[in-house]
């Protein structure tokens, strides 16, 4: 929790920052051009502090006077007011004009800028006498030499124009200062491929290193996903891929597809990559899992059924799981203090497409579900409920339900309809081979992520082929299978595990027919099962995975050659600034999405997140931020920099500027388009 507001803060720091060094250009560009600034705000709203010279008061007797609780700005024009009545008398209903004001307070030595820092942070502004966003067409003494409408055109262009130039510059430096501080990025490695992905179908494989996309080299795995989505013009895009532990390179031409999993964005289907190095124990939450025990901290897999592997070999463990076929995958465990140990691991199967967000199912049958991980002080920990363990029937308690083999989805939806009526669910576990008194555990909403949960990790069952359910209108339910079935053969050949049912399954032709020896308790009956195009298309989609807590494969890019990191910093900068174009040309064209944009809170999330990770990704996550802001800023858009450019642009091409009711409406929606 302490960490999470440290975070908030950080990035609370940083955003006002870029904010402070947006208005910092249009500042120094105004005094440049002897524009009298009233005002230089960060943050937005009220004025929580401000400091001007000449007036305020001493913070518990020290410092000299300038600071001022909320803003200075009654106070310098009441002073000013007195001042010029003690002069010249009385003002009656006249008002001093703001060059008056100004002018007397340069003689009673009162500073004429008010820098304050506001309640909200989120924006700043700087405020130019003369110039109101809101209201372009404010009058202005014409006699006032300091007014920013007394200036001419390119001068007022430069003003406009100068919190953009700032914030690409501290992109740069910021960049500049990454580098040479050094960061810790994923590789752009191929960590996972998504079956019958465009990845997939192009032959991208897991550890293939991509060099490049669409002529664009890569340096880390940030890249990769926002390259894809925005590179990605409708056509084909080209990959150049050097191959896991080679230096063979190839072209491939992949056209990335929209899914609800990459939010329809154009993706193509890879993951980010891992080493084969344990988790740290920060990293692993308050999950206790099985994997944990398989694999401490700081231990590492150096063997793989034999073979000895390095840290980078993470492609060798998924060549494993691809040509799994029954038989565990022998592992040999080195522990941090040099120690070794063999687990047999036996990998899980995989009924969800990621790609696609589709569920899978053998021919219309689901495994039962099984327990990977327990929170700690859960009701499922505080009822005995251990990693390892099989759901072997399940029922909601006081409704009149019988006991039921659910499968993943099912015990999902069971145990949160429970919850949302109030009722505990009776849980019966196969531990051990052995079934456990049923247990009664009650659904808690303590979790963000879900309504109502009894707090485990699920995965469904990869041993036993015991059906937990039979989807309607399938090839199973239509062979009459029945939850709580187990396969005991297909066509004669005896099958001890889902992976002999998938792998019997792929090799089908659909419209084949299968028979199916099933039993439930002690009765043996046989089915026909005949499979749909469908049915074969889902077993081949299916793939075998694991849950072991492992790093990413993290590159370390620094240099202290100044040159060299100039040259990076320049690099990123364009990308940067050229992503936000090319994500506003996307949004357009409709191949990205709206609801992809994110808000003020939006941005808040992703800076904790990415503080979270250390002070290089916060470091990068401000330069990112800066340079998006000098794209946005710029854009043709009323009340933005770059609207009240266009107005400027008007004028010097006309020789006046657009009338006053022109201006205003068109500030009065470009504030609603903010």
């Amino acid at each position: 929790m302490f960490d999470s507001l440290i975070n908030i803060l950080l990035v609370v720091f940083a955003f006002g920052f870029v904010i402070f060094w947006h208005e910092l250009g249009h500042f120094l560009a105004a005094r440049w051009a002897g524009v009298r600034v009233e005002q230089f705000a960060v943050g937005m709203g009220q004025a929580v502090v401000s400091w001007r010279k000449g007036i305020g008061m001493r913070f518990a007797g020290i410092g000299k006077k300038g600071f001022h609780w909320g803003s200075t700005q009654a106070e310098f024009e009441k002073r000013v007011k007195t001042e010029y009545e003690t002069r010249h008398g009385k003002l009656g209903s006249r008002e001093l004009t703001i060059r008056e004001q100004y002018d007397l307070a340069k003689e009673m030595g009162i500073g004429e800028t008010e820098y304050r820092l506001s309640w909200v942070p989120l924006g700043g502004y700087v405020k130019p006498t003369g110039q109101d966003d809101l209201r372009p067409n404010k009058e202005v003494a014409a006699d006032d030499p300091h007014a920013f409408g007394a200036k001419s055109v390119g001068k007022r262009m430069v003003i406009i124009s100068a919190g953009v130039v700032m914030n690409v510059i501290l992109a740069f430096a910021l960049y500049v200062l990454l580098f040479t501080y050094g960061f810790n990025a994923p590789a752009p490695v191929a960590g996972s491929v998504s079956p019958g992905s465009p990845a997939d179908r192009a032959g991208i494989r897991v550890g293939d290193r991509i060099v490049s996309i669409n002529g664009d080299e890569l340096q880390d795995f940030t890249k990769v996903q926002m390259g894809v989505a925005l590179l990605h013009d409708g056509e084909p895009s080209t990959f150049v891929i050097q191959r896991a532990g080679t230096d063979k390179r190839d072209s491939l031409q992949v056209q990335p597809v929209k899914t609800k999993q990459s939010y329809n964005m154009p993706a193509i289907g890879v993951g980010a990559p891992f080493t084969l190095k344990a988790a740290d124990a920060k990293d692993r939450g308050t999950v206790l899992t099985s994997a944990d025990q398989t694999l401490p901290p700081g231990s590492r897999i150096s063997q793989i059924n034999g073979e000895t592997v390095g840290l980078k070999d993470y492609h060798k463990l998924d060549a494993a799981l691809r040509a799994f076929s029954g038989q565990p995958i022998e592992l040999t465990i080195t522990r941090a203090d040099g120690s070794t140990f063999t687990h047999s691991l036996r990998p899980q199967v995989g009924l969800y497409d990621a790609f696609t967000s589709t569920d899978l199912s053998f021919a219309g049958m689901r495994p039962r579900v099984a327990i990977e991980g327990v929170l700690n002080d859960s009701p499922a920990e505080l009822a005995g409920v251990k990693p390892g363990d099989v759901v072997e029937q399940l029922a909601i308690v006081e409704t009149g339900e019988p006991l039921r083999p659910p499968s993943m989805r099912q015990f999902q939806e069971w145990v949160s309809q429970a919850g949302a009526i109030g009722r505990t669910v009776r849980v019966t576990l196969l531990r051990d081979g052995e079934s456990t008194p049923p247990l009664d555990i009650e659904p808690s909403g303590k979790w963000p992520w879900s309504n109502r949960t009894i707090g485990v990790m699920m995965v469904s069952e990869t041993g036993n082929p015991v059906v937990g359910e039979v989807l309607d209108n399938s090839s199973a339910s239509d062979a009459g299978l029945r939850p709580g079935d187990r396969i005991v053969s297909i066509d004669g050949k005896p099958v001890g595990s889902w992976v002999e049912v998938a792998t019997l399954l792929k090799q089908s032709e659909p419209g084949q027919q299968r028979v199916i020896l099933a039993s439930n308790g002690s009765a043996e009956r046989e089915v026909s099962l005949k499979l749909s195009k469908e049915d074969v298309q889902q077993a081949s989609l299916i793939r075998y995975g694991h849950n072991l807590p492992l790093q990413q494969l993290i590159e370390f890019r620094q240099t202290y050659n100044p040159i060299t990191a100039a040259s990076w910093g320049v690099t990123e900068t364009k990308f940067s600034i050229v992503q936000v174009y090319l994500t506003l040309q996307r949004l357009v064209q409709r191949t990205v999405p709206v609801s992809n944009l994110s808000g003020p809170l939006g941005i808040f999330s992703a800076g904790a997140s990415a503080a979270d990770r250390g002070a290089d990704w916060l470091i990068w996550f401000t330069a990112l931020i800066s340079a998006n802001l000098a794209v946005v800023n710029f854009l043709p858009i009323p009340i933005v920099d770059g609207g009240l450019f266009l107005f400027l642009l008007a004028e010097k091409i006309t020789g006046r500027p657009p009338s006053p009711r022109l201006q205003t409406a068109a500030q009065v929606v470009g504030l609603a388009l903010l």
